[in-house]
């Protein structure tokens, strides 16, 4: 057991480690921002408007279903492994009970809805994806064991084989409704191989500690996390529903081309956040060696953040017409978030730091104003410039958040500022070279048996 707490202190290897982790991320964005962009030059937009509203619902009700669950059980694994049995069962039962619960709901809410019955059947289609995410639950023990060449293994087997089938159904143009099995089934093959890796790490599933009692504990630990989820993706995602009100369902589709792509831009900031997660959580009693890494995180940012916005002033017209020439009217919209993408980056690594301190109360308060000036400016903005309105407004909102939330704590901003001093940018630049320079396999990690 010292052996893999050893491993575990420093994910070893971090480029290579880090390449099979970014790797497989880029194949499932590709496969899936191509499948969009043919769904949306074989179907009509309103289709695709209609696609695109089903899984906005989707992603709101899988928000509330505990789908962030595994900052917890990340967190808690990285500190003690040894509670894995426990950990890992306790999650497991919540995730379970939260996504029948939430499924019957959206089913039952749905008979009483007057709305288009294809539309219907198609959100009750993704949602089946809610049923089959707990199993995936034991995604967590590869991940804090750092075996990413098996996670890499499984999301390009998963996407290659999903990939063929959504576009065969797309080319030969079958109704939506087989897309949306096709992405449940890609789900219950995902859990399906990720189960077969947590057992073949030398797991038994016998040896899982279901208790009730320890359950209730963790539940009263996360219990704002469905909130928290819920609150972030409504931040995300409610021009698009606005749009949709205001300007109609085609208007929403337009739009939807240009927040996806910032939307998996933002994604990827994401999943790096959450790659070194487990190590910021076990450096997190060092302040200066924690102050150092995420300073070094919210430089990075903003570089990403200039990349981004120089694609979408040379690239944006490419892009947009890959969905079609239609999609050329929302050109304005797709620069106006590609200039935010720096400050989204920064707020998204802080909302990260607040995870690692457990100030989730914190967060609340922040996805809640953002939310609350969302809705406002989109209202205001929308009606007077259209779908550029609610990139502006989804622009503004999360800055405007951030500074209610943090200006009796000027601390956060002198951190911020400071990460762009000379000193510290010639500092950050060696250590990226450091760890390039590091030219190390991913080593390979022992099974442990229950």
């Amino acid at each position: 057991m010292k052996k893999i707490y050893k491993k575990l202190e420093n994910f070893t290897g971090f480029l290579p480690n880090f390449s099979y982790f970014f790797s497989s991320n880029v194949i499932s964005y590709f496969f899936s921002f191509f499948i969009i962009v043919v769904f949306a030059r074989t179907y009509s937009a309103e289709l695709f408007g209609k696609f695109t509203i089903a899984q906005t619902i989707f992603f709101i009700v899988y928000s509330i279903s505990f789908s962030n669950i595994h900052y917890y059980l990340n967190k808690s694994l990285s500190s003690n492994f040894e509670r894995r049995r426990r950990e890992i069962g306790s999650c497991f039962l919540i995730t379970f009970y939260a996504s029948v619960f939430l499924y019957l709901s959206i089913a039952l809410l749905l008979t009483f809805l007057n709305i288009d019955k294809d539309l219907k059947n198609l959100i009750l289609i993704l949602n089946l994806i809610i049923l089959s995410e707990p199993f995936s639950i034991f995604y967590s023990e590869i991940f804090v064991r750092g075996q990413f060449n098996i996670i890499f293994k499984i999301k390009f087997l998963q996407n290659i084989i999903f990939f063929v089938i959504k576009l065969f159904l797309i080319l030969n143009k079958y109704d939506y409704i087989y897309l949306a099995f096709a992405y449940f089934f890609e789900n219950v093959f995902f859990s399906g191989i990720v189960i077969y890796y947590f057992k073949k790490n030398g797991n038994n599933f016998a040896n899982l500690i279901f208790s009730f009692g320890y359950t209730k504990k963790i539940l009263k630990k996360i219990i704002l996390f469905p909130l928290l989820a819920f609150a972030f993706l409504i931040s995300m995602r409610i021009d698009v529903l606005m749009i949709s009100n205001i300007l109609g369902v085609e208007k929403a589709g337009y739009y939807s081309a240009t927040s996806r792509i910032i939307t998996i831009i933002l994604l990827f900031g994401t999943h790096f956040f959450q790659f070194i997660y487990p190590n910021l959580n076990r450096i997190s009693n060092d302040k200066e060696k924690f102050k150092n890494i995420y300073q070094n995180l919210i430089f990075i940012s903003v570089i990403a953040g200039i990349t981004t916005y120089l694609c979408a002033l040379i690239l944006g017209k490419t892009y947009l017409n890959l969905f079609g020439e239609n999609f050329q009217v929302v050109l304005n919209s797709l620069k106006i978030l590609g200039l935010n993408v720096s400050a989204a980056l920064i707020i998204n690594l802080w909302v990260h730091k607040q995870y690692i301190y457990s100030k989730y109360t914190q967060i609340l308060f922040f996805q809640s104003s953002a939310i609350i000036v969302n809705i406002i400016l989109n209202y205001y903005l929308i009606n007077y410039f259209g779908v550029n309105g609610a990139a502006l407004a989804t622009s503004m909102s999360a800055i405007i958040s951030f500074l209610i939330i943090n200006i009796s704590q000027p601390k956060e901003f002198l951190t911020i500022f400071s990460s762009f001093s000379p000193t510290k940018q010639r500092r950050t630049a060696k250590e990226i070279l450091k760890i390039i320079l590091v030219n190390r396999n991913p080593e390979k990690i022992e099974k442990i048996k229950d």
